[in-house]
């Protein structure tokens, strides 16, 4: 690994670096969160989980066994899963919950706003667990490259 021992600076200003990734790729899988298209969400965030990932060890100059002994990959996998196909439940869910509410009151006009607003929960979901998802990543990056400063 080049460039061992970063100094604090360094590590504040990859970690910078990394966060303004994380949130470029959050921003990515809201957008195919949004999409309704079934299943895209999920491969979309599997995909750009596992760039995200890399792209983070890479900004730390770590690989992946270095981090992977502080962290559970089939976990974070599990989740980002999980978080999609929840944004996509929460969509419908939405959006069911709506008209029925609407349908009572029969605005007819409020009815075509119905499939973007449960869009758009199921979005929002999708980005925040990606952003979270992100964060705890270069969390265990940073504590993996002090641990080699301090070796």
């Amino acid at each position: 690994m080049s460039g061992y021992p970063f100094t604090d600076a360094e590590l504040k200003e990859r970690e910078k670096e990394a966060r303004e990734l994380v949130d470029k790729k959050a921003f990515y899988s809201s957008a195919a969160a949004a999409v309704p298209i079934p299943f895209l969400d999920i491969g979309t965030d599997m995909k750009l989980m596992n760039d995200l990932t890399d792209d983070i060890e890479e900004i730390f100059d770590l690989n992946h066994k270095q981090v992977s002994r502080m962290t559970d990959d089939t976990r974070n996998r599990f989740a980002v899963m999980a978080t999609s196909m929840g944004s996509e439940f929460v969509s419908t869910r939405v959006t069911k919950f709506l008209m029925k509410r609407l349908a009572k009151n029969s605005a007819k006009k409020s009815f075509r706003l119905l499939p973007i607003i449960g869009q758009g929960a199921g979005a929002l979901i999708s980005y925040r667990m990606m952003k979270k998802l992100g964060y705890d990543h270069i969390e265990k990056c940073l504590k993996a490259s002090k641990q080699m400063n301090a070796a």
